[in-house]
């Protein structure tokens, strides 16, 4: 078996599994979000106590701070339950977007199963963990069960070789990946090859985005560079037996600043400093590109510049931790500086939900998730994907722009 295989079948009552069973497997820890308050099955009927109270988590990241009263009053209801069934790893506007806050706090385990109510839960991957995103009354179930099931899947091995040139980020490879493969539906990844240069951030980011090729799970080893973050604690050291149904080789020798154009983003993937288009907004934040490294990379752009003077920049860091080390840095002076503005932790923008909502005119420049018509707030907007760097390079130029290009 591969490695997910073989997750999957620890976590079963199965010995083997292969594409096409279906599992049924213990979770390891499940993660309510603030989002599940929108919908009325969970509200108004919750699971009477859960399956293990140390094994749930709830966070509030996507409406933090609650936008509108009718999500305040929303929230209000989850705070009681959290005090009904008694969770001590309750975070409302004190921790950050979920899939960082869970790493960060090492919920996720290499050889761990995690259940979520977000789509991008495929970011586990980087963690050498298996993580889906469930609908509410399939998370209702594992609350008070603990268990659901997958439909096991073929997996692809993408190898990586050789290094990434300078102004070159994750988000480009992700972007590299996605215009090699395509679309995946129902099927893994595993990642092999030259991974050393992939730190924890990069490999979080390629997983997350993932969810964006279709794929069920997206897995890196567990190998030097987890286990330094890990401290060595793992729940299971899985490895492959190299059980693929098809590979593809990346050269990350090759891989430039990409942006995806508006749409459906593997259609419309490419380089960054053939687009020149000007931009209105731009983005810099969320679960695939949030983080500290991504805040050093649009500061050290920023720093000592000003932003063009038709273009509003927010920037949003992931966690709260991750916001107090880049105060600590001086990153984020360095950001105001140039004219941009920091939020707290928070999906706002990147659902279109708050906090930098699009107008009808907008054309925006984001390094968040997705950017189908309507994703960021007025379906009038048009919303270009690319890295921090691409995009703190662009908030300069008032044009999309190569980071490269920048002396």
């Amino acid at each position: 078996m591969n490695a997910i295989e073989k997750i999957l079948a620890l976590h079963s009552d199965k010995k083997n599994v292969s594409p096409g069973d279906i599992v049924e497997v213990s979770v390891d820890m499940a993660i309510i979000l603030d989002i599940i308050a929108m919908h009325n099955e969970f509200i108004n009927n919750p699971p009477l106590k859960p399956f293990d109270k140390d094994k749930i988590a709830i966070i509030f990241d996507h409406f933090v701070p609650a936008p509108s009263i009718e999500i305040a009053n929303r929230l209000d209801k989850i705070r009681k339950l959290a005090r009904i069934w008694n969770i001590k790893n309750f975070f409302d506007y004190s921790g950050g977007i979920s899939h960082v806050l869970a790493a960060e706090n090492r919920w996720i385990l290499p050889g761990s199963i995690i259940a979520n109510t977000d789509s991008h839960t495929v970011n586990t991957g980087a963690y050498n963990s298996l993580g889906r995103g469930l609908g509410t009354p399939e998370i209702m179930s594992v609350i008070a069960t603990g268990r659901t099931w997958f439909i096991v899947g073929e997996t692809i091995n993408v190898v990586f070789k050789n290094y990434l040139k300078s102004n070159v980020s994750a988000k480009d490879v992700f972007f590299y990946m996605a215009k090699t493969i395509g679309s995946i539906p129902n099927k893994n990844i595993e990642f092999s090859g030259n991974l050393k240069s992939l730190t924890i951030d990069d490999r979080a980011s390629i997983s997350t985005m993932c969810a964006e090729m279709n794929v069920e799970f997206a897995l890196f080893p567990n190998d030097d560079v987890l286990r330094a973050y890990m401290s060595n604690r793992s729940l299971y050291n899985v490895v492959s037996d190299g059980d693929y149904s098809d590979q593809y080789e990346i050269d990350l020798n090759e891989v430039q600043s990409m942006v995806a154009r508006p749409g459906k983003i593997i259609d419309n993937i490419v380089n960054a400093g053939d687009e020149k288009t000007e931009i209105t907004q731009a983005v810099i934040g969320s679960c695939a590109n949030g983080r500290l490294s991504d805040i050093r990379d649009a500061a050290r752009i920023l720093k000592n510049k000003k932003i063009n003077k038709n273009v509003r920049l927010i920037v949003t860091p992931a966690s709260m931790e991750i916001y107090k080390r880049a105060l600590e840095l001086g990153y984020i002076k360095d950001i105001i500086d140039a004219g941009g503005i920091v939020t707290n932790p928070t999906c706002g923008a990147c659902l279109g939900g708050h906090m930098g909502i699009a107008s009808d005119n907008d054309v925006i420049i984001s390094s968040t998730t997705r950017n189908f018509q309507g994703r960021m707030g007025s379906p009038g907007a048009r919303i270009y994907l690319g890295s921090a760097a691409t995009v703190a390079a662009s908030a300069l130029n008032g044009y999309i722009a190569d980071p490269g290009d920048l002396q």
